[in-house]
């Protein structure tokens, strides 16, 4: 079995690169842990502690009551390498989704902006070529009976 890369932007912020890499992981069905999510490509340049925090921050409990704050810990005792089916809470989540609504909105924005202007030129073609063809066959027609 293949191991599909998640498609994290690297030039987003932290948060939402993180975010972006716990729905990735949700989606292939895969386990993760703070250590192994630091060692991954798409997360690459965030540190433990950085990851831990977000973490933390946008997270449900992996593993019961109390079990994010002792999931996320940083310490010699490596408990931020136990893997789990990491989940957002709904605030981040339903925050995403309105992100990506927005991202959405602006790339369907400049394909109407594009349209406007395909739009725009053909109206003016269809405006001239009328002028253009009255004016130009009476100067082809003295040319062809010369």
């Amino acid at each position: 079995m293949s191991k599909v890369i998640p498609k994290v932007n690297k030039t987003n912020p932290d948060v939402l690169r993180v975010t972006e890499y716990i729905l990735e992981q949700n989606k292939l069905d895969e386990p993760f842990s703070v250590q192994s999510a630091t060692n991954s490509k798409e997360l690459k340049g965030i540190g433990r502690h950085n990851i831990a925090e977000i973490m933390r921050i946008i997270c449900l409990e992996p593993n019961g009551k109390g079990s994010l704050i002792t999931c996320t810990r940083v310490d010699e005792q490596n408990l931020d390498n136990q893997f789990f089916k990491w989940q957002l809470n709904t605030n981040t989540y339903f925050s995403y989704l309105s992100y990506q609504s927005v991202e959405q909105a602006k790339k369907s924005n400049k394909t109407a902006n594009t349209t406007l202007w395909i739009a725009i030129a053909a109206i003016v073609i269809a405006i001239i070529m009328p002028v253009i063809t009255s004016v130009c066959t009476p100067i082809i027609s003295a040319y062809i009976r010369n």
